[in-house]
C-alpha cells in the first residue's frame, strides 16, 4: 500500500511560460543544504561510501583551485588568500580522519557524519566577537555547502547526471544557466517567477518547455523522480501513468505536425499582405546556437547577450573573447551579429561585483553604467568585438542607456580601442554599426537626441515595461501588473519609432514582446522595422506577419489611443490575431 501511494500520479498546476512537453527524471537544485538523514549502511558498503565522499572532496578541491586561479592577480590577491584558507579547511587531516573513523564505527552514511561534524565547527565560531573567527565560520560554511552539494550531485558546475533531466529549482539565475550542461536539460520547473523571469526567457531561447509558480516542488520532489512537464498547460505530473503518457504522445504528434509545416516556410520573406517588409531576427546567448540560427530563417542575429560568456569566465582574456565572438560572426556571415555589451546587474549578478549589497540592484549599477565604471573590462570587450568584426559585419549596442552622454562616452572608448588595434597591426573591421537599447523611459523620451549618435535602436521591452510601470517582473506578487500593452508603454515605443524615422535609422524590438503573436498587430501598427525573437519562434512570427495587413494594424493603434485599460488594448490586438492566423492558437 505504501509503495502504491509513493508511485501514485500527482499533478502540480503552475504558469506555462515556454511551450512544449518533456518526459524525464528530475534533477533538483536546492538553494541551501538541509541536514541529511542518518541512513544506516552495512559493513560491506563502508568503502564505497567513503569513496563517494572522497570523490566529492576531490571535486570540491578542483573547483576551489579553479576559482583561485581565476583571481590570482596582484590586484585580487586578497581573494586568492580566501581560497587558500578554503583549501586548508578542506585538507584538514583531523576532519578527514574523524569522518572515516565515525563512518566505520557507527555504520551511518557519510553525508550525515560529515555534515554534523562541520556544523559543530560552525557552532563553535558562530556569533563570536572576533572578526577573524567570524570569517572562519563563513569559510567553513562555504566549504560544507560545496561538499554537500557534490555529495548530492547538485552542484551546477559539475552536474552529476548522465541522462537527460528536467531541472527543478526555486529559481534559476543567469549564472546557473551558464554552468548547466544544457545538452542534458529537457525543461525547467520553477517554484517562483513569471513569463518574463530569466528562467522563462532562457527556456524559450533554448526551445525548452518551462513552467513557473510551482509552489513547494523543491520540497516535494527528489532527484530521480519521473515527471512529465507540460509547458503548454502549465502542469507538472509526477509518476505519469501509461494512459497519461499516451494522451500526451498524441498531442505531441499533432504539435510536431504543425511545427513541421511552419518550418517548411521559415525561409520565406516576412512581408505583410499590403507589402510592408519586417525583418525577423534571432536572440542568442551562446555561440553554440549560431548553427541553428543560420538554418532558422532569421534575417540575422538581432541580439547576442554577451554577459553569458562573461559569466562563464569573468576572467576571460581578450583573446578568448575575440575567439568566441569571431566564431559567432563567421557562422552567421554575411549576415550581421548584433552584440549587446555587458548587461551585468539586476538579475544577472556577478559575484565579483556583488561584494557591496545594493538596496535595489535593478535601479543601481548595471548595464552601461558598469561598463563605463570599469573601463579596463569594457575596453577588453570592445577590442575583442572589433577584432571579430574583421570577419563579418557586426553591430555593437549599449544596454541601459539613460541619456545621450553615455552613448557618446561609450563611442569615444570604442574609437580609442579601434586606434589601438590599428596601431598594433590588427586587420580593420568590415562593418560596425552602433546601436542604443531603449529600455528606460528617459531614453525613450530623449530618443530624438540619442538617434543622432547611433545607427539603430533596439527596444528592450522587458525592462521598458518594468521601469515604466514600476513592476519588478521577477516579483511574483506584482508580476500580474506587468503589461506590455499598457498605454504608457505603447506611447514610449511610438515616441522611439518616430524619433528613429526622423533620424533615418531603423528600430527593432528584442524583448519578449516581439515573440508574442497576440500583440504582433500592435507592433506592426506602431511601425517597427525588425523583431528579434528566440530561434524557436522565428517561423511562427514570420507566418503571422504574412497573414496581417499593416494598414489594418495601424487602425488598431488609432483605436487604442484613447483606451486606458491594457486589457482592452490587448483584447483588440488578440481578436485580430486569432482571426488572421487561428492555426497558431490551436
Amino acid at each position: 500500500m505504501t509503495q502504491e501511494v509513493l508511485t501514485q500520479e500527482r499533478t502540480w498546476q503552475g504558469t506555462a511560460v515556454s511551450s512544449g512537453v518533456a518526459h524525464a527524471v528530475v534533477h533538483v537544485l536546492r538553494e541551501d543544504f538541509d541536514e541529511p538523514d542518518a541512513d544506516p549502511i552495512t559493513a560491506e558498503e563502508v568503502e564505497a561510501e567513503l569513496a563517494r565522499w572522497h570523490t566529492a572532496m576531490d571535486a570540491t578541491h578542483r573547483e576551489i583551485e579553479q576559482l583561485k586561479e581565476m583571481v590570482s592577480t596582484e590586484e585580487r590577491s586578497a581573494e586568492a588568500d580566501i581560497f587558500d584558507t578554503h583549501l586548508l579547511i578542506l585538507e584538514d587531516m583531523s576532519i578527514r580522519k574523524h569522518v572515516e573513523k565515525t563512518v566505520r564505527e557507527k555504520l551511518i552514511c557519510v553525508d550525515a557524519i560529515y555534515y554534523r561534524l562541520m556544523c559543530k565547527h560552525m557552532d563553535a565560531l558562530r556569533g563570536l566577537a572576533d572578526s577573524y573567527l567570524r570569517e572562519r565560520f563563513l569559510d567553513i560554511k562555504d566549504i560544507t555547502h560545496r561538499v554537500m552539494r557534490h555529495l548530492r550531485g547538485e552542484l551546477l558546475q559539475h552536474p552529476m547526471f548522465d541522462d537527460p533531466v528536467i531541472i527543478v529549482a526555486h529559481d534559476l539565475t543567469p549564472s546557473d544557466t551558464v554552468q548547466l550542461d544544457r545538452s542534458k536539460v529537457l525543461g525547467f520547473a520553477i517554484e517562483t517567477g513569471s513569463g518574463n523571469s530569466h528562467a522563462a526567457i532562457i527556456a524559450r531561447s533554448l526551445g525548452l518547455p518551462a513552467v513557473v509558480r510551482l509552489h513547494g516542488i523543491t520540497d516535494e520532489l527528489h532527484s530521480g523522480d519521473p515527471v512529465l512537464l507540460d509547458g503548454d498547460e502549465g502542469a507538472l505530473i509526477l509518476n505519469p501513468t501509461p494512459a497519461t503518457l499516451s494522451k500526451y504522445r498524441s498531442r505531441e504528434q499533432l504539435a510536431e505536425k504543425r511545427d513541421d509545416a511552419l518550418h517548411e516556410t521559415r525561409h520565406q520573406p516576412s512581408v505583410t499582405l499590403d507589402g510592408m517588409a519586417i525583418q525577423v531576427c534571432a536572440n542568442a546567448e551562446f555561440v553554440e546556437e549560431m548553427g541553428d540560427i543560420r538554418d532558422s530563417g532569421a534575417a540575422h542575429v538581432g541580439l547576442f547577450r554577451t554577459e553569458f560568456l562573461y559569466l562563464e569566465d569573468p576572467a576571460g582574456t581578450e583573446d578568448w573573447l575575440a575567439d568566441n565572438y569571431t566564431r559567432a560572426v563567421k557562422i552567421i556571415a554575411p549576415g550581421q551579429v548584433i552584440f549587446r555589451t555587458l548587461d551585468i546587474g539586476g538579475d544577472k549578478v556577478d559575484e565579483q561585483l556583488a561584494s557591496e549589497q545594493e538596496p535595489n540592484p535593478f535601479l543601481g549599477w548595471r548595464g552601461i553604467r558598469v561598463s563605463l565604471g570599469r573601463r579596463d573590462m569594457f575596453k577588453r570587450q570592445l577590442r575583442a568585438l572589433l577584432r571579430a568584426a574583421a570577419h563579418g559585419p557586426i553591430g555593437i549596442m549599449f544596454p541601459m542607456v539613460s541619456d545621450v552622454g553615455e552613448v557618446r562616452a561609450a563611442k569615444e572608448l570604442l574609437a580609442e580601442c579601434a586606434n589601438e588595434l590599428s596601431a598594433e597591426g590588427y586587420p580593420p573591421p568590415q562593418q560596425v554599426e552602433i546601436g542604443a537599447m531603449i529600455e528606460i523611459p528617459s531614453a525613450a523620451l530623449t530618443a530624438d537626441l540619442i538617434a543622432t549618435e547611433v545607427d539603430f535602436f533596439s527596444l528592450g521591452t522587458n525592462d521598458l515595461v518594468q521601469y515604466t510601470l514600476a513592476v519588478d517582473r521577477l516579483n511574483e506578487r506584482v508580476a500580474d501588473l506587468y503589461s506590455p500593452t499598457h498605454p504608457a508603454v505603447l506611447r514610449l515605443i511610438a515616441l522611439t519609432v518616430e524619433a528613429a524615422r526622423r533620424a533615418g535609422i531603423r528600430v527593432c524590438i528584442c524583448g519578449e514582446m516581439a515573440a508574442d503573436v497576440e500583440v504582433l498587430p500592435l507592433l506592426i501598427g506602431l511601425g517597427l522595422d525588425e523583431l528579434s525573437v528566440s530561434t524557436g519562434q522565428i517561423s511562427r512570427v514570420k507566418h503571422a506577419i504574412r497573414k496581417l495587413n499593416a494598414s489594418e494594424c495601424r487602425s488598431i493603434i488609432d483605436a487604442c489611443r484613447h483606451l486606458g485599460c491594457p486589457k482592452e488594448i490587448l483584447g483588440l490586438s488578440r481578436t485580430m490575431a486569432h482571426e488572421m492566423y487561428p492555426d497558431l492558437f490551436e
